[in-house]
């Protein structure tokens, strides 16, 4: 059975699933007048300027919750962003060795599986409006979402989570509520791996600006090949390639071993002071 830290600080799993709730429900609160202003615009015959005001809105909405979720952990607790932490070419390295193993691995097995099951219309649809415009895309794909999801559900999920349970049981989670925010079975499954690989450098590294790294990597990678690979490319299955697999396993194991050697070096050096 899990054991619980005798403070009752952070979040409960209940706790961190309600938080997560509460900032679907504040998104779309507050996207309802973003709509109705560009529902005007649209009227007045400004179509083109809409695109930039949800960028905008997008900003300051997850600005806003935000702000707000960090309010109300601050009437029961001290809580500061890990922020500080700058992490070495070496760290990113190996991070990136990380995101490298993650897409090897999951295109050769889980992958495989996924891509035989149709996209959703509305998921395809939504990726197709923010590809109108390349430049908002970017912004959208590899600016705002590393930046407010690592900031959301590392910095504050997970870090609530750590304070209340085991290392192995906070990223699990936090994996999951990052899985169901995709609300789509090909995002969130594989949205689930990431949130574990993104989990597991949070919490060895204490490091957000590390986690923003990664995820805009792998951010950056499906907007190239959203923009540059084409239609024909996408439509083929992915072929399982055993060569590649065992080449992410290895990778996987050699970047693993660096970020918990890492750890054990920062723990004796901080013993031996």
């Amino acid at each position: 059975m899990e054991q619980v830290n005798m403070e009752k600080k952070g979040f409960s799993i209940i706790g961190a699933f309600g938080i997560a709730a509460l900032i679907f429900l504040l998104q779309v609160a507050l996207l309802i007048p973003l709509h109705i202003i560009d529902i005007i615009i649209a009227e007045i015959g400004f179509n083109e300027v809409n695109i930039y005001i949800d960028v905008i809105g997008e900003i300051l909405i997850n600005i806003l919750i935000i702000l707000l979720i960090v309010k109300m952990i601050g009437k029961k607790q001290k809580f500061n962003f890990k922020f500080k932490y700058k992490p070495s070419i070496k760290e990113c390295l190996f991070a990136l060795l990380l995101l490298g193993s993650h897409l090897l691995i999951f295109s050769n097995t889980i992958g495989v599986f996924i891509e035989k099951i149709e996209v959703s219309e509305w998921v395809v649809e939504a990726f197709d409006e923010v590809f109108v415009n390349p430049i908002i895309a970017f912004i959208s794909l590899c600016v705002i979402a590393p930046v407010f999801e690592e900031i959301i559900y590392r910095g504050i999920i997970l870090e609530q989570l750590s304070k209340r349970y085991s290392f192995t049981t906070s990223i699990i989670v936090s994996g999951l509520i990052f899985a169901f925010i995709h609300a789509n079975i090909h995002q969130g499954v594989n949205a689930f791996f990431i949130g574990l690989i993104l989990g597991f450098i949070y919490l060895k590294t204490n490091s957000l600006l590390l986690c923003m790294l990664w995820h805009f990597a792998n951010n950056f990678l499906v907007f190239i090949t959203s923009i540059y690979i084409t239609e024909t490319v996408n439509d083929t299955d992915l072929q399982f390639s055993i060569v590649q697999l065992i080449f992410g396993i290895i990778l996987l194991i050699i970047s693993y071993r660096f970020f918990n050697n890492r750890e054990a070096e920062c723990e004796l050096a901080v013993s031996d002071t």
